[in-house]
């Protein structure tokens, strides 16, 4: 295809000097313009070689290609230079030919697959039962989700893993306050909504007894400080008993806890199969604490772990860490101690080769802590152990707490988006929306919906913070999970129009026209399909991939708007219809990955 035709009459031209700049094909890039031509090759590393300026070199390297007889047929048309850049223009017919067939015969997406696939398991979402599941967790779902679609898609054979946190002090909060009777009896519908609110109302007297001692010692009052140090001990007390209850396994204590675990585990279920989300293999905190505190023991009488004040730690000063606690001086476990137990277990059972965490960036500490006790512990598979970090989800007016009660519940977010695209999709009639049936209304707004959603949570880089705004994200005209689905649809309604099939692999007629700016930036965009997959797997971030889609369809619209397809001569028709329906397999295929269904029609 173009790309490797460029490559080649590069290599030829550059004779010694192809060597020595590296790869050939990341240095090539479509210029600014389509009208500059499909592909760049810059020329200044040359300068130092051939002792010339860089347009020179590209003079130069343009007249070679032309005398060579490089550039004559086949994929490349023209070879021109432009300042110090050799521009390369594609033959528009061959290119969309190339693509058409590449699709139909399935190449075009067997070629993103690596050629060092490995096992590989990414663990995300580690929800929390007794908390509601809100808007800020989604964000750690749908980066997760596409991760493991997208390795995948890479060639990777991937266990998509998750990790309940279903034991420990939050969980006996909760439970605390529902012993206390204060919550009243469970409601028939919305018991995980139920459950948050008691987690919330444990934790109000506890932050209130926090910033009084926070505020005595900064008003460096030593007295009110102890006063409000004996407080939050007597608040906290009673949850702490609960904690032991479940830690010793009180038959009361574990018969409310299994019953409200199962509520969770039963709405998680919901919302997973509502986003499409699934998963391998399941993991649980609490069936890892006993293994933890094993570990500890092992590695202490190791001399690995060493004591401290009645606790037991693992010093990483050596890592340039602090001091990583694995078993408080009371005997309780930690979220780290629980961890280390779990990585074992997923390399030694598993067979795994890599082991990828998605977890929020307040949690990168933890991880290098992690992924350093274990280098310490002699565990070799360390290296293989990997933190993808993403930053929070915001609200306009701030940060979520699901401790606080500001966090929207997925729920409520559900109903609130889907009223919104409704909204939207009813104040704009469409004549073919006229013989919907309420049932394939909803499904149409559920699927807009979660593309939406997802889209929301994944166009933004990881290292970057979300700011969730309904508004915004489900906006059809905007840089929206909507905009792309309408564009899909926009696609299937010229082929339901055409009332003909084209076939991919059919020849595109000679003379046909095809190939004006339009065209040939839409065709040159798609190319880029398997480039951007890769960058995906190799940086754990899937928003290059929701960019590619948003450029594309802005490519596309541009495309609609310039080149009718319908009203074209046959020959030029046809070649349009071709690439109609290339972007279409392109354009889902890239959604999939993104965990994004299209829908027939908006």
């Amino acid at each position: 295809m173009f790309r490797e035709a460029v490559i080649e009459a590069l290599t030829r031209a550059l004779g010694a000097d192809a060597a020595a700049c590296g790869d050939l094909g990341a240095l090539l890039a479509p210029p600014p313009k389509v009208e500059m031509g499909d592909l760049a090759f810059p020329c200044f590393a040359l300068a130092k070689s051939r002792r010339a300026a860089p347009p020179k070199i590209a003079a130069d390297l343009a007249a070679a290609i032309q005398d060579a007889g490089l550039a004559a047929g086949g994929a490349i048309a023209e070879v021109k230079a432009l300042g110090p850049y050799v521009n390369f223009f594609a033959d528009p017919v061959a290119e969309l030919q190339g693509l058409c067939r590449a699709v139909a015969d399935g190449s075009f997406f067997a070629a993103t697959r690596t050629a060092a696939p490995q096992r590989v398991m990414i663990e995300f979402s580690q929800p929390n039962t007794h908390k509601v599941f809100h808007v800020g967790h989604l964000r750690n779902v749908a980066v997760g989700d596409a991760l493991v679609r997208i390795f995948r898609a890479r060639g990777h054979d991937v266990v998509a893993a998750n990790y309940y946190g279903d034991f420990g002090i939050d969980v006996a909060k909760c439970l605390y306050q529902l012993g206390t009777g204060q919550q009243g009896s469970p409601p028939a519908e919305g018991r995980t909504a139920w459950l948050g609110e008691a987690y919330v109302a444990a934790n109000a007297p506890l932050a209130v007894a926090k910033k009084k001692i926070e505020e005595a010692a900064a008003a460096e009052d030593d007295e009110a400080k102890q006063a409000a140090i004996a407080a939050h001990t007597a608040i906290f007390a009673p949850i702490r008993a609960v904690l032991t209850a479940l830690e010793t396994g009180d038959p009361e204590t574990m018969a409310l806890y299994r019953e409200t675990r199962q509520w969770c585990l039963d709405e998680f279920a919901r919302i997973y199969a509502w986003l499409g989300v699934q998963f391998d293999h399941d993991f649980f905190e609490s069936e890892v604490e006993e293994e933890g505190a094993r570990l500890v023991d092992e590695y202490l009488a190791k001399g690995v772990f060493v004591e401290s004040r009645g606790a037991i730690i693992a010093d990483l000063e050596a890592d340039g860490l602090p001091v990583a606690l694995v078993r408080k001086s009371d005997g309780s476990s930690l979220y780290l101690t629980w961890d280390l137990a779990l990585a074992r277990r997923k390399f030694d059972e598993f067979g795994i080769e890599t082991s990828i965490y998605v977890v929020g960036a307040e949690q990168t500490l933890h991880f290098q802590q992690l992924f350093a006790a274990l280098a310490k512990m002699g565990y070799a598979r360390a290296k293989d152990c990997r933190h993808i970090a993403y930053e929070l989800v915001m609200l306009p007016s701030g940060k979520m707490s699901s401790r606080n009660g500001t966090a929207i519940p997925l729920h409520e977010l559900r109903t609130r988006v889907t009223d919104a695209i409704r909204a939207k999709m009813e104040a704009e009639a469409r004549p073919e929306r006229a013989a919907w049936s309420e049932t394939q209304w909803q499904a149409t707004i559920e699927r807009v919906a979660i593309a939406c959603l997802k889209y929301g949570m994944l166009k933004v880089g990881t290292t970057r913070r979300v700011i969730f705004d309904i508004e915004d994200w489900t906006n059809p005209e905007g840089d929206t999970g909507a905009y792309l689905l309408y564009s899909l649809a926009r696609i299937a309604g010229i082929q339901r129009k055409a009332e003909q099939t084209v076939a991919l692999d059919a020849d595109v007629p000679a003379g046909s026209g095809f190939g004006n700016d339009a065209e040939r930036a839409l065709v040159g965009h798609l190319q880029r399909y398997g480039a951007e997959v890769a960058r995906a797997e190799e940086t754990c971030d899937p928003s290059g991939l929701a960019a590619f889609l948003f450029d594309g369809a802005k490519h596309f619209s541009r495309f609609y708007q310039e080149c009718p397809v319908l009203q074209a001569e046959p020959a030029l028709r046809k070649a349009r219809l071709m690439l109609a329906a290339a972007t279409q397999a392109v354009f889902t295929r890239a959604l999939d990955l993104l965990g994004i269904e299209p829908v027939e029609a908006m």
